[in-house]
């Protein structure tokens, strides 16, 4: 679709078109590629629509995005698909755009979920147990160094020319919980098929992301009134345990969902218990 700003938005949409709306927000970097998951992991009884992020997928990159942006970009999305209540949820570096629903758009969202969400990047312990690579674009983007980009476009670049290789790679610094779980052949491809149509634009989107989380976030997670989940492994390399509780401490209400011995990827086979944990027992109301 078209938004008034003239940018394009893309998005996935699966499941059942009259179950209650879910919208799920991708990685760092990512795309609604990510959430094609095999039918048998699919959860029953609940639409789900995913949206590329500005620069991601299908959507055209965004100067000067903020965080409180993207609440915006998802209420046009459910003005256009007639959704006016919905719930959301947001992987790894889609957590921090589930909050700014929450916060921005809580007259619409019933429910909220983050899993395996990044916590402000700001706070001094962000980095405590996270793998290197993630901790030097963390320290670059507080640093709002030149490199930052560079070094972005580069592993984008390396990701979209050589998936195989790189997945390789980033296994060797993950815990056994995900290495397992991107072994499985069918999640295994689906990981290569995001990296091999990764678009253009991933890298700056992938370093606009970095730079919007280590700044201030444009709203108070204190000030959250709707029910938010938090899912988090204590195994989780790439956003470490601590992000987790960070947000939960923030977030009056929140439940914590502690996964002992479960990593970065929890989500692929909780997404049924997730998507239960923020569906409503109403039915949806449409936009008129």
């Amino acid at each position: 679709m078209d938004l008034p700003d003239g940018r394009r938005l893309g998005w996935l949409e699966l499941g059942d078109p009259d179950a209650w709306p879910t919208f799920g927000f991708h990685g760092t970097p990512g795309s609604r590629l990510q959430f094609a998951l095999p039918d048998a992991l699919q959860p029953a009884g609940v639409r789900l629509i995913f949206p590329d992020r500005p620069g991601y997928g299908l959507s055209t990159y965004q100067s000067g995005r903020r965080l409180t942006d993207w609440p915006g970009d998802v209420a046009q999305l459910a003005d256009h698909l007639g959704v006016a209540e919905f719930s959301v949820f947001g992987v790894s570096g889609g957590g921090p755009h589930s909050a700014a629903c929450a916060a921005v758009l809580g007259d619409r969202v019933a429910a909220a979920a983050i899993v395996s969400g990044v916590g402000p990047l700001s706070h001094p312990d962000a980095t405590e147990g996270m793998m290197p690579a993630n901790r030097v674009v963390t320290v670059l983007a507080r640093r709002r160094s030149r490199l930052l980009r560079g070094v972005m476009r580069l592993q984008v670049a390396g990701l979209h020319r050589w998936p195989e290789q790189s997945l390789k790679m980033m296994t060797k610094q993950l815990p056994p919980a995900d290495v397992a779980i991107l072994e499985r052949p069918e999640i295994r491809s689906l990981f290569l098929d995001d990296a091999r149509n990764i678009s253009r634009d991933a890298g700056r989107a992938c370093a606009q992301d970095f730079e919007l989380f280590v700044a201030d976030w444009g709203f108070d997670l204190g000030a959250i009134t709707v029910p938010v989940h938090i899912w988090q492994g204590d195994a989780d390399r790439n956003v470490p345990p601590g992000h987790g509780r960070l947000l939960h401490d923030a977030i009056p209400g929140s439940v914590f969902h502690e996964c002992p011995g479960e990593g970065h990827f929890l989500g692929i086979d909780r997404i049924a218990e997730i998507a239960a944990a923020i569906t409503p027992a109403q039915p949806a109301r449409a936009t008129t």
